[in-house]
C-alpha cells in the first residue's frame, strides 16, 4: 500500500498548502502553473487534485475557480485554457475537472459541453481530436475520454440545465394543440 497514513506523514502538507495559495491568482480566480507562471485551467486542475488528495481542500483554495472555469468556456462548449482561448481537449478536462472538485460545475453550459465532448469522435477512426476540424489522436481520445465520467459526476446539473422536455407524446401534442388555439 502507498496510500498510507505513514506515506501521507513524509508530506509537509503546509508548506504544499503555502505553494498552493501562492500560485492562486486572487485577480482572476485561476491558478497558475507555478509562481509567475501563467493562469490557466491546467494549474486549477492540478492545484485542486494535489490539495483533495492531500486532505487540504476548502473553502479558501476553490474560491474563484468554477468562475474562472466558466470564463474559459467557449462558444463552442468546449473550455480553453484561459479566458478567450480556443476550446482544447486537455484543458477542457482539466476545467471540467477542476470545477467537479470544487463543486461548481453548474455553473458551466454543461449541455453545450456535453455536444462539444460527443462532436469531437471521430466518425471512422472512433477516437477523439482535441479541437474542431483537427485529426483524431491518441492523446486526445484520453482526456475527451477522461471527461465522460467527470459529466457523469455532474449528471443532475446537466440535467436541470437541460431544456423542459414534455413527459408523453400526448403531452406534447396537447401542448401543440393549446398552443394553436
Amino acid at each position: 500500500e502507498i496510500a498510507t497514513p505513514a506515506a501521507l506523514s513524509c508530506v509537509d502538507r503546509d508548506a504544499i498548502r503555502v505553494f498552493l495559495r501562492r500560485c492562486q491568482d486572487s485577480n482572476s480566480g485561476g491558478y497558475r502553473m507555478h509562481a509567475g507562471g501563467e493562469t490557466d485551467t491546467r494549474g486549477c486542475y492540478t492545484a485542486l487534485a494535489v490539495a483533495h488528495l492531500l486532505g487540504l481542500l476548502d473553502t479558501e483554495l476553490t474560491t474563484g475557480v468554477g468562475d474562472f472555469v466558466t470564463r474559459c468556456q467557449t462558444h463552442e462548449g468546449g473550455i480553453g485554457g484561459e479566458p478567450g482561448a480556443e476550446a482544447h481537449g486537455g484543458y477542457t478536462f482539466c476545467g471540467l475537472a477542476a470545477a467537479v472538485l470544487c463543486d461548481q460545475a453548474d455553473q458551466l453550459d454543461l449541455p453545450e459541453l456535453l455536444h462539444w465532448l460527443v462532436q469531437r469522435q471521430g466518425a471512422v477512426e472512433g477516437g477523439f481530436n482535441g479541437r474542431t476540424n483537427k485529426l483524431v489522436d491518441g492523446c486526445y481520445s484520453f482526456w475527451q475520454g477522461g471527461a465522460f465520467p467527470l459529466m457523469s459526476l455532474s449528471v443532475g446539473a446537466l440535467l436541470r440545465a437541460m431544456p423542459a422536455m414534455s413527459n408523453t407524446p400526448a403531452e406534447a401534442g396537447a401542448g401543440a394543440a393549446a398552443g394553436a388555439a
